[in-house]
């Protein structure tokens, strides 16, 4: 086991890389799934801190503080410039709203304006201006089919909140299972560990000096071919099983409880095979090791971004979709957010997900193909 022992004796000595990959994977996965973790959660009105200034002390002016007082954290100040600067200087409010005189005979004539200052940089003042303008319009709206200004008012200020309900189209509530986005990012982990780390052993069993000491050895080349091959399958194989020990012990209940699991880990262990198929090629074309890198980021990079790892697929146009079909990340991808949408897939769906491990598999078979024409024409050269 000469050659294996060698394998694993020069991926050992790339563990830094491997613990950092992985240690970036997982703050970056647990920023992500903290940020999705409810989709139910992720819209939610905004509470700002406003001032208000009133000019005008009508009855129409007092019902609008009262108004923004349920949706907002609102102070009543005085009209004293300095202050007001001072609370916007110091990020003590989000906005300041300025009542003029008079105002309240403008509101009924549909001419009224009111001043808001907001903080630089920030847009809230225009979600805050609409539900102004929106409760103004109502006021105006009862007055004209002949409620009094007190009446009108008072039925302005009735606030009738939308209950959501999630249909249960597909059997999950409408919840995508948390882990669903650590899976996402193993296509760019694995690229990216196994072409660092794989690439750089090919490269360097690939050197003049170190191959003609293997040719000469009594080691037949089809046994150091077994136990290369052997040594590729040990280490893509750890670096998966790493990946499943970070999820399950973030989310080990609900990955249990999850019918779709045994495709989780089926597609995951395709798209690592699929890495180790690239880490090759790209260990067959570096002819020096510092190249291996250079070309391992931007390949990543690039498959990630296109292929669905970084943004979502969903977010992608027509265009953009039609040219990652060409990518084999892509359909990683493609699968891992199918099975996201179901809690149990339906026979057809599931035909689709089986359709997309099988193309990521001629993927494989097309990158092994090119390594060894390349490392037959390599051979062929010299």
């Amino acid at each position: 086991m000469t050659v294996f022992n060698c394998y694993m004796k020069i991926a050992w000595k790339n563990i830094a890389t491997i613990i950092m990959y992985f240690t970036i994977f997982t703050i970056v996965s647990l920023i992500m799934t903290s940020t999705y973790k409810d989709n139910e959660n992720q819209f939610t009105g905004t509470r700002l801190n406003i001032g208000v200034v009133d000019k005008d002390k009508s009855q129409i002016s007092e019902n609008i503080i009262s108004y923004l007082s349920k949706l907002h954290d609102v102070e009543v100040m005085k009209d004293d410039i300095k202050q007001l600067q001072e609370k916007m200087y110091y990020y003590e409010k989000d906005a300041i709203i300025q009542i003029p005189e008079g105002f309240s005979e403008r509101c009924i004539s549909g001419s009224s304006v009111i001043n808001i200052t907001q903080q630089p940089g920030k847009y809230d003042y225009i979600y805050l201006k609409s539900q102004i303008n929106d409760f103004i319009n109502r006021i105006v709206k009862y007055n004209c089919v002949g409620y009094s200004i007190s009446e009108s008012c008072k039925k302005a200020l009735v606030i009738n909140k939308s209950e959501v309900t999630l249909l249960n189209v597909n059997g999950n509530n409408g919840r995508i299972p948390v882990f669903a986005y650590m899976f996402r990012y193993f296509s760019y982990i694995s690229i990216t560990i196994l072409g660092s780390v794989l690439g750089i052993i090919v490269c360097s069993f690939r050197k003049k000096e170190v191959k003609n000491r293997i040719a000469a050895s009594a080691v037949p080349v089809k046994r150091q071919s077994a136990e290369a091959l052997l040594a590729f399958i040990v280490i893509g194989i750890c670096i998966w099983f790493s990946f499943l020990v970070v999820v399950f012990i973030l989310h080990g209940k609900e990955m249990i409880g999850n019918i779709n699991m045994p495709y989780y880990l089926l597609n995951s262990f395709t798209v690592m095979v699929l890495s180790l198929s690239i880490a090759f090629l790209i260990g067959i074309i570096a002819k020096k090791l510092y190249i291996v890198n250079m070309i391992i980021t931007p390949v990543s990079l690039f498959m990630s971004f296109f292929g669905g790892t970084f943004v979502s697929l969903s977010v992608l146009n027509s265009t953009v979709r039609k040219v990652a079909r060409f990518i084999p990340v892509f359909w990683y991808e493609k699968i891992n957010d199918t099975l996201s949408n179901y809690a149990k897939l339906p026979q057809e769906v599931a035909k689709e997900v089986w359709y997309g491990i099988g193309i990521q598999m001629l993927f494989t078979l097309m990158f092994i193909a090119m390594a060894l024409a390349v490392s037959r024409y390599q051979r062929q050269e010299r």
